[in-house]
């Protein structure tokens, strides 16, 4: 369990050590990638997990909505090894008070919402689209809301990421990250080496589509995911 622990470790000291340099560069997704991409690939050397990523010919070079299961705040690495073009996290904004993570996390032009005001939400949300309009970033959601602490499967999606993409107009992708229980046991604090599988997935276009379709988007996005989780994994 050491592994899990100093993995974590790390992130809180990239932040720590990197707040100056997200200052200096104050909301500039560029920066963000970059830092997500050197912490993803320390952090499987100190994991001892390797991620094999298939589909990589379908990032996208401009600014789209990634959608992303969620399992740990491991999470991090597989999102960080995409490399996903100036790259924005979608965030409760309670995340913004946790010392180092949450200050480099605004500080890195991340999008925060409260996720229990409908009215604040729909307003955060509008600031993404604005962030995705204005600063061209690719947003990243995990639409699960929380973490899955069964590591199998997923939670239930919400739609408010999807909403964002349509209204910004910019395509989804789905990315599956394989199931963490093979080598991550909780319940007995136990950690393994091992190599995990994530897949990148078509990205689907919302050119066109209205916000009342937000929750076919979703479910669309949903059934794909979870079918390529159950043939792939």
């Amino acid at each position: 369990m050491w592994r899990a622990y100093l993995t974590n470790f790390w992130l809180m000291l990239l932040t720590a050590v990197s707040l100056p340099y997200l200052l200096l560069r104050f909301r500039n997704n560029k920066a963000t990638t970059q830092l997500m991409h050197f912490y993803a690939l320390v952090a499987q050397r100190i994991s001892g997990w390797r991620f094999e990523v298939g589909g990589l010919e379908n990032m996208q070079t401009g600014p789209a909505v990634y959608v992303l299961n969620h399992q740990s705040s491991l999470d991090g690495i597989p999102l960080g090894l995409l490399k996903i073009p100036r790259l924005a996290i979608i965030g409760k904004k309670e995340v913004a008070y946790i010392p180092f993570i949450g200050w480099a996390f605004y500080l890195g032009g991340n999008v925060l919402i409260h996720r229990g005001d409908g009215k604040q939400a729909r307003g955060q949300l509008d600031a993404g689209v604005e962030a995705i309009r204005v600063r061209h970033v690719s947003i990243a959601i995990f639409p699960e809301g929380s973490r899955n602490r069964d590591q199998e499967g997923f939670l239930p999606f919400k739609k408010g990421g999807f909403v964002m993409a349509i209204d910004a107009q910019v395509p989804v992708v789905p990315v599956v990250i394989e199931s963490y229980r093979r080598l991550y046991d909780k319940a007995a604090r136990k950690m393994t080496s091992g190599t995990l599988r994530v897949q990148v997935l078509p990205a689907i276009p919302t050119t066109g589509r209205q916000r009342s379709e937000a929750q076919k988007l979703t479910q669309q996005v949903e059934s794909l995911m979870r079918e390529t989780y159950d043939r792939v994994f």
